[in-house]
């Protein structure tokens, strides 16, 4: 008779079989062997990575959709299959680090009241990745950091930002942290991970949102590292499926706002991408270093997409 796993880790993919390969490399180096079940829940694709998982990884349990359900509803499938006491949401383009799920278990184990906690996530680059998570977003935080406010005023004078500014070595409560790397306490969820109204993105917003008004608390420890090549899937997508990266934040604003409120954070964001372009536009001119350009041309993407958006797409 064996004893169901601490963790289940779930990984949502989508034709990135190179980088689903690495991230479960990182993790079989954790060596949580016995205390740990893997699935990976796969929205179609068309690269190979099902046989992959099938040849390489035969202890990983695969669920393969017949279409991209989107990261919300693919992680709702593998709830009730799993069976863990946490479960642990990774996208399949990030790379566990010095132990980082050994400590996020140890850290929620010591930490009853949380039923969320997110770690520290790295660029690519090694540098930090500020939207790990912060507060929910209001029109001042908006603002702040798309009109670049928070790069200048004194700190007395900014709103709680959206995403973290500093990489700090100090746990801290939060309002949401990022779905790319969160642990979850399964007794907190009652039978209920995501809303799937959310495709992608903000779903992580939403379900943090709805534990913290059961009194459950939301945390962000730096305790655990994990790399995460941000945007490599994302990439792939067109049409309503590249929507999601503005379509879910603005949809989790306007629940509580009305018209005039959404119409100024539609402003506001649009603006934002577009001094964003204009801005690494400019730097890719004057520098060799190709991820001025590489940010000049994702942030254009991002104003487009935007606009399609505000238009009713």
């Amino acid at each position: 008779m064996t004893s169901d796993p601490i963790a289940s880790v779930v990984i949502v993919n989508w034709n990135v079989r190179h980088l689903l390969r690495e991230c479960l490399r990182s993790l079989h180096a954790e060596g949580l062997h016995g205390a740990l079940e893997v699935m990976v829940v796969d929205n179609a694709s068309s690269d190979g990575s099902v046989e992959m998982l099938r040849d390489e990884f035969p202890a990983v349990r695969v669920v393969v959709n017949r279409e991209n359900e989107g990261f919300a509803r693919a992680n709702n499938r593998a709830l009730p299959l799993s069976s863990g006491r946490y479960l642990v949401l990774l996208n399949p383009d990030t790379v566990v680090t010095g132990g980082a799920l050994h400590r996020l278990v140890d850290w929620m184990e010591a930490h009853p009241a949380a039923a969320v906690a997110g770690c520290r996530l790295l660029n690519s680059d090694g540098s930090l990745q500020r939207w790990t998570g912060g507060a929910f977003p209001t029109l001042a935080n908006v603002a702040s950091h798309h009109l670049f406010l928070d790069r200048v005023l004194p700190r007395r004078l900014r709103p709680r930002p959206m995403y973290r500014l500093r990489d700090d070595d100090a746990d801290e409560r939060v309002e949401w942290v990022s779905g790319a790397c969160m642990i979850v306490r399964r007794a907190s969820l009652r039978g209920r991970l995501f809303d799937e109204r959310y495709f992608m993105y903000a779903e992580d917003m939403e379900l943090c949102e709805r534990l913290a008004a059961d009194r459950w608390e939301i945390w962000y420890t730096p305790s655990a590292t994990v790399v995460h090549h941000h945007g490599r899937s994302i990439t792939q997508q067109s049409g309503e499926v590249a929507l999601s990266p503005v379509r879910g934040p603005r949809m989790f604003f306007a629940r509580h706002r009305g018209p005039i409120g959404v119409l100024i954070y539609d402003i506001l964001t649009t603006s934002g991408f577009f001094l964003r372009w204009v801005a690494f536009a400019c730097l890719s001119a004057t520098s060799s270093r190709g991820r001025h350009r590489t940010r000049a041309r994702s942030n254009r993407q991002l104003m487009l997409r935007s606009v399609e958006v505000m238009r009713g797409r």
